[in-house]
């Protein structure tokens, strides 16, 4: 098992937020979307914090994601040994936590805290994991509380 833990002031976070685009692995696909396996992560200032992950598949599928130190004080979850081995991860530096946010018809934004997607930093692989301590976390947690 691995505990990741990230708080606001994290700043291995900033240089994500530079005009660029990183191409993601995810073997195992998004839940839902488990046939696209390729994704690429954009990165642009005027967004930020967000960022597009955009499946490669064709369809213009994005999906829109933000680093969890800006939408909560902590987040804390907890890998199972089957995520952190699939993910090369030795360490929690190792990873990149995003979680993705939804818009809904009210104008509302709400953040899945409890499906993080992880990537590896060196190695580019991810996975929408279900954390081991996923029942203390929100699915829809409101942008902005």
């Amino acid at each position: 098992m691995l505990t990741i833990e990230q708080t606001r002031v994290e700043e291995k976070i900033i240089p994500l937020f530079t005009e660029t685009t990183i191409d993601l692995r995810l073997p195992c696909g998004l839940l839902g979307f488990e046939q696209i396996k390729n994704y690429k992560l954009h990165a642009f200032a005027d967004i930020h914090p967000f960022l597009w992950l955009e499946a490669q598949d064709g369809n213009g599928l994005c999906f829109l994601v933000v680093p969890p130190p800006f939408v909560v004080e902590s987040y804390l979850i907890e890998l199972s040994d089957e995520d952190v081995g699939f993910l090369g991860l030795n360490e929690p530096d190792d990873a990149v936590v995003l979680n993705i946010a939804t818009f809904h018809p009210d104008g509302s934004i709400t953040v899945n805290l409890k499906g993080p997607i992880i990537y590896n930093r060196d190695s580019l692989v991810a996975r929408q994991v279900v954390p081991k301590n996923a029942s203390a976390l929100s699915i829809k947690h409101p942008l902005g509380n």
